[in-house]
């Protein structure tokens, strides 16, 4: 008597060519308690994406906010980008290429092989961003839903690779040589959400011009992907990058009518919401609030020295 024996199985790739899982011999992961982790970046901007990109009445993600990929990953509290959404972390004291990885961006992927992704760019100027080199060898005949797997081996230099708690590295020296890119002073990372449509008309592509398949669609409040932290790996001046800050201030915070800006390298702002929109914009020290609502919002400010973002609270 012939008995059928039937396993569930992650879903196929084409191949398995890149690094394992945390804890398999090759593993590339690194833990948020690892000794090589320096400093946790703590400045960050998002730019949310819809929850579902073929319906944008559905409204945008909106689950965590910046302050939750401001801190040590803990796999819990972490900011949802949305369909497409952006994350740009800034350095106050440039980011330099080291030996071995530089940068690890930890996501909050509940288990083994159950992938959300995102692109890596970095940037010397904050304005020319270059795209660490992806790859995704993912079948693409078969749309993966939420909560499908895949196997972590089948990408490469995509965010999100690994589960909770482990942080995909990424090495400055793979872009050495890149045309408006200095890897001795990356000034600004920037992380953006694959969207895992197979549909050419949503999705989005790896190095090679091959659509990438991660579970699509989720029109949930937590869309996308779901940032946890940024952890830098290499030896940060954090003495400098301390030192430029107190020289900023923004002030009354909690504001009601108007909010200052002090500093002598002040150029100009911007203010945004919880959903990456722009609400204000100018040159002013000054800025009269009385168009906004009580909320919570971010003021991108770009000085000489490069750009920064604080947060403040309208009562």
């Amino acid at each position: 008597m012939i008995k059928w024996i039937f396993f569930l199985l992650p879903a196929i790739g084409w191949g398995q060519s890149f690094a394992p899982e945390p804890g398999q011999p090759g593993s590339t992961a690194v833990h948020k308690d690892s000794s090589i982790i320096t400093y946790w970046a703590d400045e960050v901007f998002i730019e949310r994406g819809l929850m579902y990109i073929a319906d944008p009445t559905l409204g945008y993600a909106s689950h965590g906010n910046a302050t939750d990929a401001e801190q040590k990953a803990n796999g819990t509290s972490v900011v949802s980008l949305g369909d497409g959404g952006i994350a740009t972390y800034y350095f106050a004291a440039p980011i330099s290429n080291g030996p071995g990885d530089d940068f690890a961006v930890f996501e909050n992927g509940f288990m083994d092989h159950y992938l959300e992704l995102a692109f890596v760019e970095v940037s010397s100027d904050n304005q020319n961003y270059i795209r660490f080199l992806a790859t995704s060898e993912i079948q693409t005949d078969v749309q993966l839903s939420n909560f499908d797997t895949v196997n972590c081996r089948y990408v490469n230099n995509l965010a999100g690779k690994y589960r909770a708690n482990y942080g995909t590295p990424f090495d400055l020296e793979e872009l050495d040589g890149t045309v408006g890119l200095d890897i001795n002073a990356i000034t600004s990372i920037r992380i953006i959400d694959v969207v895992g449509s197979i549909d050419p008309n949503f999705g989005t592509t790896d190095q090679n011009g091959t659509i990438i398949n991660d579970p699509f669609p989720t029109p949930f409040a937590s869309s996308g992907f779901d940032l946890d932290g940024l952890a830098i790996l290499q030896p940060y001046a954090l003495g400098l990058a301390q030192e430029e800050k107190a020289n900023f201030l923004i002030y009354p915070n909690p504001a009601k009518s108007y909010l200052e800006i002090s500093g002598e390298s002040f150029l100009s702002y911007k203010i945004f919401d919880s959903f990456g929109r722009i609400l204000l914009n100018g040159k002013e020290h000054s800025i009269v609030l009385s168009d906004l609502n009580p909320g919570v919002y971010s003021i991108y400010i770009e000085t000489e020295s490069g750009v920064k973002i604080e947060s403040f609270v309208k009562i």
